[in-house]
């Protein structure tokens, strides 16, 4: 059993990295001016569409050889997954377990002491976890966001658009890579593309992360 962290890293200080075991693949992408200092870094372009666009370009471009289960963090992960380096080196059953969110072998994580700490409700669109709920404005997190426009650009037409969203907050997770798979190889570049060329769409795709990794909803493209 294989397991990879995958890092977007922006300007924060990477030493607590050196708490993970050492059995685990930890790969680390930059953008902007920062140039990669490890082998380990990669150098992405272009610099757009925040931390999500980096998770999503990694399930694109390494769709075929995924490690059986990769994490995703931003470099400072712990204002929104305090026990991250616990749950990496730690059982894999038990970390499946503490997960605020279980979908299939999609595992979402929202558990800090410091930072913005939300307080999640029990989800009505998956079961089995906690999410945090917005309507298709954003509203009341981030006013304005229209969630809903991206739904076709998505999803099935003949899936209802929903009167809410749920989802965990900061998009942080791990993934068993058979889900990642319920989705095409295509799906995860119609993705990449939307988060390069649209603004607003990373906090779209955080919104959405949930409804991408459950197979009962199908994609346009499928």
């Amino acid at each position: 059993m294989t397991k990879e962290l995958v890092i977007a890293a922006y300007d924060k200080d990477l030493s607590w990295l050196n708490n993970v075991n050492q059995d685990v693949k930890i790969t680390i992408y930059r953008k902007g001016n920062i140039l990669p200092v490890k082998d380990n870094e990669i150098k992405i372009e272009p610099n757009l569409g925040r931390c999500v666009h980096t998770f999503f370009n990694h399930l694109y471009i390494n769709y075929d050889n995924l490690c059986d289960y990769t994490f995703f963090a931003q470099d400072y992960p712990f204002d929104h997954w305090g026990n991250i380096i616990e749950m990496l080196n730690g059982d894999i059953e038990v970390s499946k377990n503490s997960a605020n969110l279980k979908i299939g072998g999609y595992y979402g994580f929202h558990n800090n002491t410091i930072g913005t700490a939300w307080n999640l409700i029990g989800s009505l669109h998956f079961s089995g976890g906690e999410v945090l709920r917005c309507f298709p404005d954003g509203r009341p997190q981030h006013a304005g966001l229209n969630v809903s426009k991206y739904w076709s650009y998505l999803f099935d037409s003949s899936i209802k658009t929903p009167e809410f969203y749920e989802f965990i907050p900061g998009g942080h997770f791990f993934i068993d890579k058979n889900q990642v798979r319920i989705r095409e190889k295509i799906f995860y570049k119609k993705v990449t593309d939307l988060l390069i060329k649209d603004p607003e769409s990373p906090w779209v795709i955080e919104r959405m992360e949930g409804y991408i990794f459950d197979a009962r909803f199908k994609g346009n493209d499928e």
